[in-house]
């Protein structure tokens, strides 16, 4: 039952989130404790129904998994990410492999900046 609510939380969010953003939300609506979203999220992250991502802040960030490679664009004044899905570096993935022999299973590529809204709050 607690594994549907934290589900369907990340299932219904336009962003990446936190585990505390998730333990916000869904203890709103019923009695769990962080500890419980933990182990929940890495069980979703087993069951490859979530994706967990740590970005450059260390910070772990939950998202719905699907088959989709993406890269990420974030604010350095609000934290919110967005996702983009222009990549390059596939090419020079495959060039690795070709050159060194070494099977890359994948990479993370984070853009750092402000947002078009928290520019135009400034």
């Amino acid at each position: 039952m607690k594994k549907d609510f934290i589900f369907d939380v990340i299932k219904n969010s336009t962003n990446s989130l936190t585990a505390e953003e998730i333990y916000n939300d869904v203890s709103q609506n019923i009695d769990v404790n962080l500890s419980t979203v933990y182990r929940t999220l890495n069980n979703l992250v087993d069951k490859n129904l979530v994706t967990k991502v740590v970005r450059q802040d260390k910070i772990a960030y939950y998202e719905l998994a699907n088959d989709e490679h993406k890269h990420y664009l974030i604010c350095d004044k609000c934290n919110n990410a967005y996702p983009t899905d222009m990549c390059d570096l596939d090419k020079i993935a495959r060039k690795i492999k070709r050159e060194t022999g070494f099977s890359i299973t994948g990479h993370t590529l984070e853009f750092h900046g402000i947002c078009p809204e928290c520019r135009e709050n400034a």
